[in-house]
């Protein structure tokens, strides 16, 4: 079996939202994938300029919902 994650994240004006969805799809050749995992933050933007910080940001947002 192998996991495979998609994250987005989107820029609402003054709003920060990040999604993510785990999958599983079995080794024994099936063509299912299964919905694991599902999970969302959202927080206040603070209009960072930097793009890597702004990643970082609302990954870590992410990342405390777990």
């Amino acid at each position: 079996m192998w996991y495979a994650a998609t994250v987005n994240a989107f820029d609402l004006i003054d709003q920060v939202h990040v999604s993510a969805v785990v999958r599983c799809h079995a080794a024994s050749g099936e063509e299912t994938t299964v919905t694991v995992w599902q999970g969302s933050a959202t927080v206040a933007g603070v209009g960072e300029g930097d793009p890597l910080q702004w990643l970082s940001d609302a990954l870590v947002a992410l990342l405390e919902t777990l």
